[in-house]
């Protein structure tokens, strides 16, 4: 451990934060919830992971904002000294953007995924649509064939032909597919 020895407390905990929330994260989230998005997922597991994420999430965050008030390491360089008290709260500021984006490229790969294995149903005529997710007790995410088109432009009479629902905040997935929510 003498390597860790010129860095102080709020460094290596800094460091443990970027751990934290970015390759053990995004290991857990891939490991633990393959299917997590797909229907048929585990509920109970996709609850469970995360609640406790959020209490991990919560106890690193007041963990955190601590080290603003408490006494730093002394250390022979005061402005470092000082950015230390600030460096956990901005490791996890770095890390959660960071982490939102792994975990979006993961959910846009997933659907392009579902998609292809879903071709057949997709094929035809645009507009067409698949059910990647239902909601609890109703709604959920469609992947929507629409090359070119957004489908929130769609009127009301398509929508519900698709998804017998309205459709709302569509992402673009691919060239060809979109992820829409719907009520």
């Amino acid at each position: 451990m003498r390597v860790l020895r010129p860095f102080s407390f709020n460094e290596k905990f800094a460091a443990g934060l970027l751990v934290l929330f970015l390759p053990i994260y995004i290991v857990t989230r891939v490991v633990f919830l393959p299917d997590a998005g797909v229907t048929g997922g585990s509920l109970a597991a996709s609850l469970f992971w995360t609640v406790a994420w959020a209490i991990i999430g919560f106890v690193a965050f007041c963990a955190a904002l601590a080290t603003l008030f408490f006494k730093p390491d002394p250390h022979g360089a005061n402005w470092r000294r000082h950015i230390g008290r600030a460096l956990p709260l901005i490791a996890m500021a770095i890390a959660l953007p960071l982490n939102w984006a792994a975990m979006d490229m993961l959910a846009k790969r997933d659907m392009r995924s579902f998609a292809q294995s879903h071709e057949q149903a997709l094929s035809g005529p645009a507009p067409r649509a698949v059910t990647y997710r239902e909601g609890i007790p109703d709604g959920g995410i469609a992947i929507v064939r629409s090359p070119g088109h957004n489908p929130e432009r769609f009127s009301q009479v398509v929508m519900v032909e698709l998804t017998g629902e309205r459709l709302r905040s569509c992402n673009a997935i691919s060239d060809m597919d979109w992820a829409c929510r719907f009520d």
